[in-house]
């Protein structure tokens, strides 16, 4: 006989499940090691879990907020980034899996594990990530790489000679020099032809065969040019095609780690642009338009109501049959699959994502009232959550709609709650309305475990991020089973996205989970309305 689960009243009780062995939750960690993370790669916003800046060793304000701020901290030649390792992964389900180093100071280098997801645009470019990242603290620096050693005490250089420059009132230039040249002496003869310009503090480095590092403690922005010029003309008889550039402190930085990366970036723009001398420009790019970039232009969509609600089955963890379906923002592709909306662009004079999720909403109650013997989950966007039109829109599809409430599950993420404690009174009136609530990146952090004892939620899905490796992961392991021990403590139910093997599966039902989501149970797909149902809502339209 079919046993209701422990717990407070919401829309999976009464399903059929066998009692669990509950885990001590004094056996398990409380928190995970790991950051994770969501790359928007349209606006390149990054944002992050609560841990992040602890786990990197920075101050919070510190923490990179783009990919390309990121992507600045990775130490060249540590091993593949996230977007080499992105670039070259050619898995089904979009993953991607790599090791490199992260360089936050002179002396301080950390080697991450990056392991997460990556969504694709119309095109099939990479248009979204999340992901986990881990770091290895038990590596010391004596054991990195020479070459990485190598540079640590260049860039120990670069910042006495900064601090040098402040020190009285004056200005560090950084000239990154490239000699593409065979002579295997030809840093020896470069350091001995720049000697005449070099005075007490400046420093000549090397930081490869072929390049290197002039640090000029008294040398003014205004005069960085001429620095360059007149160390081009010293090294006129050297072989080799010459390329020079240079960043400043502290007109563009106090720290040595970003002059050096600087220099360094400036130096591939005047390789890539066949220039002599470039300095580094601290003004942001221009970037192409978003409707240029976007996968797809999300207003056209919604104007031509091409936008498409697509499904994909949340399973019972043992019996494996379908419970709910999961919706998805999407479009249908040139080759028939459908392409994931992904995240909304923000807009100055609307909310995009109101419009998307109450087409979405729509959508999902015409599913409801076709499909009477299906549940179906909704996931809804911070901001909309926010909107004031939300509650009137929801309430008001409902009751257009008698007796869909009870099947329909509204996915709330958890870092809404996190960026806006007043969304718990908004919980409790969806609540009241008779629909059920789940919370989505559940283990992020952003939500306290003793405030969800407080929280409506019906379920709770454990974030993918963590599911990915627990085949190769003992503290992932680890963590997701107090995150499951957590949820029977409070009487909640629990689901895990990302599940793509039978392994992983098979551990997850063992240790509780109730529901599972992911590839190996099926792919997104287009819904469908009955014919007769089409004529029905045409004429309640009208």
């Amino acid at each position: 006989m079919a046993t209701k689960r422990p717990g407070r009243a919401g829309i999976f009780q009464g399903t059929s499940r066998t009692p669990r062995k509950r885990h001590s939750a004094l056996a398990f960690p409380a928190s995970h090691s790991g950051a994770a993370y969501s790359w928007d790669i349209l606006s390149d916003a990054l944002t992050w879990s609560p841990n992040a800046a602890a786990l990197l060793g920075l101050n919070a304000r510190d923490l990179p907020r783009t990919g390309k701020a990121f992507a600045q901290l990775v130490e060249p030649g540590s091993g593949a980034d996230r977007e080499e390792a992105i670039a070259v992964e050619t898995s089904s389900h979009g993953s991607f899996e790599t090791r490199y180093a992260l360089r936050l100071g002179p002396d301080q280098v950390l080697m991450v594990e990056d392991a997460g997801r990556w969504q694709a645009d119309a095109q099939g470019r990479p248009a979204f990530v999340r992901g986990l990242l881990k770091a290895d603290v038990r590596l010391a620096i004596q054991a990195l790489p020479t070459r990485i050693q190598a540079r640590s005490g260049l860039l120990h250089q670069i910042q006495n000679g900064i601090n040098e420059a402040l020190r009285v009132s004056q200005t560090c230039t950084l000239i990154v020099g490239s000699l593409d040249g065979d002579d295997a002496d030809a840093l020896d003869i470069i350091a001995r032809k720049l000697r005449p310009m070099m005075r007490r503090h400046d420093h000549f480095g090397a930081l490869s065969p072929s390049r290197f590092t002039l640090t000029l403690t008294g040398c003014p922005a205004s005069d960085a040019s001429s620095a360059m010029t007149r160390a081009a003309g010293l090294l006129k008889d050297c072989s080799g095609h010459l390329t020079l550039s240079a960043a400043c402190a502290p007109d563009h930085t106090f720290k040595a780690t970003k002059l050096l990366r600087f220099a360094e970036l400036a130096l591939e723009a005047a390789l890539a642009g066949n220039e002599a001398f470039k300095l580094y420009d601290a003004r942001p790019a221009s970037r192409s338009s978003r409707a240029e970039k976007a996968p797809f232009d999300v207003v056209s969509a919604l104007n031509d109501r091409s936008l498409t609600l697509a499904c994909r089955p949340v399973v019972d963890a043992l019996g494996r049959s379908p419970v709910l379906m999961q919706a998805i923002a999407a479009l249908p592709g040139p080759d028939g699959r459908m392409i994931p909306l992904g995240s909304v662009p923000a807009l100055d004079d609307a909310n995009l994502s109101l419009l998307v999720d109450g087409r979405m909403l729509e959508l999902a109650a015409d599913y409801l009232v076709g499909h009477p013997h299906e549940r179906l989950a909704l996931p809804v966007a911070p901001a909309t959550l926010k909107d004031a039109e939300w509650l009137p829109m929801l309430a008001a599809h409902l009751g257009a709609r008698p007796g869909i409430e009870s099947r329909l599950v509204i996915e709330v993420p958890e870092i809404a709650l996190a960026k806006d404690p007043s969304l718990v009174g908004r919980l409790h009136a969806m609540k009241a309305i008779g629909i059920g609530l789940s919370l989505s990146g559940f283990g992020l952090g952003h939500v306290p475990s003793a405030s969800l004892r407080h929280l409506p939620f019906d379920m709770l899905k454990i974030d993918g991020v963590f599911i990915q490796p627990l085949n190769r992961s003992t503290e992932d392991r680890l963590f997701v089973r107090a995150l499951v021990d957590r949820a029977q403590n409070l009487g909640i139910a629990t689901a895990a996205e990302w599940v793509h093997d039978e392994a992983t599966a098979r551990m997850l039902a063992d240790w509780g989970v109730d529901y599972l989501e992911g590839s190996l149970f099926g792919e997104p797909a287009a819904v469908q309305e009955p014919a007769s149902l089409k004529q029905v809502l045409k004429k309640a339209r009208a």
